[in-house]
This record gives C-alpha cells, sequence and structure tokens, in this order.
C-alpha cells in the first residue's frame, strides 16, 4: 500500500511538471513579442550623441573657414608687400639708369643737331645671289633722341644687270644717348629699278618700307659709327630682284653738327 502512494505521488508529480512546461511558453509568448529592441532610453541616447556629433562637426567647419580667411588674408597681404617691393626696386633702377642717362648723356642728340651718315648694305635672299646698298642720308632732332630725314639710296644686285635708285623719308629714336646708343626706326621709300629684262621705255617703279633696329658708338668728338639690322617691304619688285628683296645687315659712319662730346 505504501508503495502504491509513492508511485502515484510521483505520477502526480511528474504530471505536474509536464503541465508547467507546456503552459510556460503560452504565458510568456505575448510578453516577448511585444517588448522592443531598442527602448526608448536608447533611442534618446543616440539622438543626444548625433546632435553633439553635429554640433562639433559645425563648430570644426567654421574654424576651418575661419583659419582659411585668415590664411588667404596673409597671402593677399604677403602678395601686395612683395609687389611694392618689386615696384619698389624697378622704381630704383629706372631711377639709377635715369641719372646715369643724364651724367652720361651726348650732346649730339640734343633738340636742334644736324645728323649726316653713310652706310653700306649687304643682304642675300632666298636665291642665289648678293646684292649691296649705298645710303647716304641726313637727320635733324626735333626732340632729344627723335630724328627725322631724308635718303637716298642705291642698289645693286652683284653678277646681274640689275639696279634700283630710290628716294625716302625716315624717323629714327635712340632711348639711351650714351657712348653706346641703341636706336630703332623705320622709312619710306619710293624707287625705280632697271635690269636687261625691262625695257628703256618701262618705267619699273616701286614703293617700299623698310624697319631698323640697331647700335650706335662713339669714336670722336662728333664722329660716331653704326650697326644695323634692316628689313623691307616692297609692294611690288622686277622678277630678277624679288627673290633678293629684303633683310639687310648695315655698316655706317655718321657726323654730328653739334657741340663736340669728349
Amino acid at each position: 500500500m505504501k508503495k502504491i502512494i509513492y508511485t502515484a505521488a510521483f505520477v502526480a508529480a511528474c504530471s505536474a511538471t509536464a503541465v508547467a512546461q507546456n503552459t510556460t511558453p503560452s504565458s510568456t509568448s505575448p510578453a516577448d513579442t511585444t517588448r522592443p529592441l531598442i527602448n526608448e532610453r536608447t533611442k534618446e541616447n543616440v539622438r543626444e550623441k548625433a546632435n553633439e556629433v553635429k554640433q562639433e562637426v559645425k563648430e570644426k567647419s567654421r574654424e576651418i573657414k575661419q583659419d582659411v580667411k585668415e590664411k588667404a588674408g596673409e597671402v593677399k597681404q604677403d602678395v601686395n608687400q612683395a609687389a611694392d617691393k618689386a615696384k619698389e626696386k624697378v622704381q630704383e633702377e629706372y631711377e639709377v639708369s635715369r641719372s646715369y642717362q643724364q651724367r652720361n648723356a651726348l650732346a649730339w642728340f640734343d633738340k636742334g643737331s644736324y645728323m649726316a651718315s653713310i652706310n653700306l648694305g649687304v643682304g642675300t635672299g632666298a636665291g642665289s645671289g648678293t646684292y649691296l646698298s649705298l645710303r647716304p642720308q641726313v637727320g635733324y632732332f626735333f626732340q632729344p633722341g627723335l630724328m627725322g630725314g631724308i635718303r637716298l639710296g642705291f642698289d645693286r644686285r652683284l653678277s646681274t644687270s640689275y639696279h634700283a635708285n630710290q628716294t625716302g623719308v625716315f624717323l629714327r629714336y635712340y632711348p639711351f644717348r650714351t657712348r653706346i646708343s641703341g636706336f630703332g626706326g623705320f622709312g619710306y621709300n619710293i624707287g625705280r629699278e632697271y635690269s636687261s629684262n625691262i625695257g628703256a621705255d618701262q618705267k619699273a617703279r616701286y614703293n617700299s618700307v623698310n624697319l631698323e633696329i640697331g647700335t650706335m658708338f662713339w669714336v670722336r668728338p662728333n664722329f660716331g659709327a653704326e650697326l644695323a639690322l634692316e628689313n623691307n617691304y616692297y609692294d611690288q619688285s622686277d622678277p630678277l630682284a624679288g627673290r633678293n628683296k629684303g633683310g639687310r645687315f648695315r655698316f655706317g659712319v655718321n657726323y654730328f653738327f653739334g657741340r663736340p662730346n669728349r
């Protein structure tokens, strides 16, 4: 009897345990399914942290902009200072050069002076052959260093029958008027050509413009020498000479009528 009671009690205990296990999931399941994965407290912490990061980014951005603005101002100031120094340096060099020019300027180039010169030119063109030119000229200085005048020209191509004569006017300027003086100028000429293929009754006339750049050297009081490079542009030219019309080197001697330079 005692054994039967123990057996019945054991079976009842096992049954109660089984019933408890079957009822626990159903009773806890609704609570588990309705519980949020992130609670409101966590969300609030995330929002606060995001706002803090956003505020830090804004502050850093303002700091960077301010730094860039300050650096730009410093760079601009440095550039302005460098430009001012360069300007002052150029002005100083200009004053030194002008002072030197004034101390060493030759009276040759003063307003009212005259110059007579003659020079010999040599040139070669695209074709074979060489031509020579002889050019006397007289000039008058209207302003210090600025001279205008008239000239004659005689051209001849070697080993051919071609030659030409011309008359023209010219303008020349000497920016540096010391014993070594650079110059530049231009001229306008009217001329006539002669050659074996031009009839005696045919007038082969032409107009030309020439540009020159060169250097003049003081030799003795009132006497100088010059070297120049000249280029000529013609409206028309005889075929026999056309290949050789163009640039030429010139060497000349000048005599200045004015106060002697020593």
